[in-house]
């Protein structure tokens, strides 16, 4: 069960990356790819292998029932508590015990350089910056290096295979997937214990990024014409960006 959760929150870090606007070039930690969706990627070209698009669009659509039913009224709450302070630091303090993960899918992807920086902001933000609650490393020019082993995997000449949606978690592919419980096995909260903070640290998380991310999610769900290959299209098209962008193309 821990697990799982913990896949979950490393799923929602890029929204599938969850992924993700995450990106393998140095950028701010701010700059997530849900805020960027629809204008870029609404008209991607039907190119995508997805042979179980039947399945996919099912659950897809149980997915948005889940959000919009439950998931949205709990994240309008949480924001209506939470000082927008509080979330930006409960965001950076999540995402700097991230860094051991991108550290080393960035060094298992031929970069050491870049996991070097990666590993500099993780003890800079770590010590100066209180547990990664203030992103001191990004105000001294030092930014993340986005990666994970999905991204590190398509570095290596792995395809995606098919597109695959997760239940709750969304858009994802074969390599994508795959590559999960290694995300999970270099994410720290997956050790803590006992289970019962582990997977509340992950519901924390989880909610906090989704929270963050509110306005833009809403629009995507509600508002897209198709909302499901918005969110294939926007999850395919981001993926084969970053990995291209790890091999300098």
């Amino acid at each position: 069960m821990r697990s799982l959760i913990v896949i979950f929150l490393l799923s929602t870090f890029v929204c599938a990356q969850d992924s993700m606007g995450l990106n393998t070039a140095p950028i701010q930690p701010q700059e997530e790819f849900l805020n960027d969706f629809e204008v870029e990627y609404s008209s991607t070209p039907n190119t995508i292998n997805d042979p179980l698009m039947g399945y996919n669009r099912l659950m897809h659509n149980i997915n948005t029932g889940i959000y919009n039913y439950a998931l949205s009224p709990a994240l309008d709450a949480y924001n209506y508590v939470t000082p927008v302070g509080l979330r930006i630091g409960i965001y950076n303090f999540f995402d700097n015990l991230a860094a051991p993960l991108r550290f080393l899918a960035i060094l298992l992807a031929g970069e050491p350089k870049n996991a070097m920086d990666e590993l500099g902001r993780f003890a800079l933000n770590s010590t100066a910056g209180i547990l990664g609650i203030f992103d001191i490393a990004s105000e001294n020019g030092l930014y993340s290096h986005r990666n994970d082993f999905g991204i590190t995997f398509g570095k290596w000449g792995i395809g995606g295979g098919f597109h695959f949606v997760l239940p709750l978690l969304g858009p994802s592919n074969l390599r994508d997937t795959i590559a999960l419980p290694l995300n999970a096995f270099a994410y720290p909260t997956n050790y803590i214990e006992p289970s019962e903070l582990a997977i509340g640290l992950g519901v924390l998380e989880a909610g906090n990024y989704m929270a963050r991310h509110k306005a833009t999610l809403d629009s995507m769900y509600q508002d897209s014409l198709d909302s499901y290959l918005l969110f294939r299209n926007a999850y395919e098209q981001r993926r084969a960006q970053l990995i291209s962008e790890t091999k300098g193309q």
